[in-house]
């Protein structure tokens, strides 16, 4: 499976693998104190190493069909992350998660990056449902659910460990038909 997808004249969606490596952990490292709040594994990437260890693991779960992970460019750089996780054909169900460095968030780039991996669940897995879980306090992650009219179906009381503290979750979801009906709409 490939995937590759224009998000504007400036950014884009790449396939992530090990040539990533370095400039993956270069980026999570500058944005160490800007992605811990959020997102528990932060610490365990150390080196190049432990990132193309990462990497390969998301490639065997690319060959078992579970999980896409995509790069988010921008002007040529790596901005962030984007998967399309737990993905299960036979449900017809998967889960999206990103994160961006700090200097690429409010471009608009991973509002962008979702509709292009939403699409793609939709239109070419033929999944029905895809979900996006956020901690209720982080406002940026939270506002692209919302933005792309995600329905809210609730909170997850301490359902998530972010360093040493347990996280609430809310859940948006957004089923094939209603994307179908909104994308109509815009058209």
């Amino acid at each position: 499976m490939t995937f590759a997808h224009r998000l504007d004249d400036s950014a884009d969606l790449v396939m992530l693998d090990l040539r990533y490596a370095e400039e993956l952990f270069a980026l999570i490292d500058a944005n160490r104190e800007h992605l811990r709040p959020w997102l528990p594994w932060v610490d365990r990437e150390t080196s190049p190493e432990t990132t193309s260890g990462f990497i390969r693991e998301m490639l065997f779960k690319l060959a078992g069909g579970t999980d896409l992970l995509a790069g988010v460019r921008h002007e040529g750089r790596l901005a962030g992350l984007i998967g399309l996780h737990n993905i299960n054909t036979h449900s017809g169900t998967a889960e999206i998660g990103y994160w961006l460095g700090a200097e690429f968030e409010g471009k608009g780039l991973m509002t962008k990056a979702c509709v292009a991996i939403i699409d793609y669940a939709f239109d070419d897995l033929r999944l029905n449902r895809v979900q996006i879980r956020v901690e209720p306090a982080n406002n940026r992650s939270r506002a692209i659910p919302r933005r792309l009219g995600f329905h809210y179906e609730g909170t997850l009381r301490q359902v998530g460990r972010i360093q040493e503290r347990f996280a609430d979750l809310e859940i948006y979801s957004m089923l094939k038909s209603e994307w179908e009906s909104r994308k109509e709409r815009t058209e």
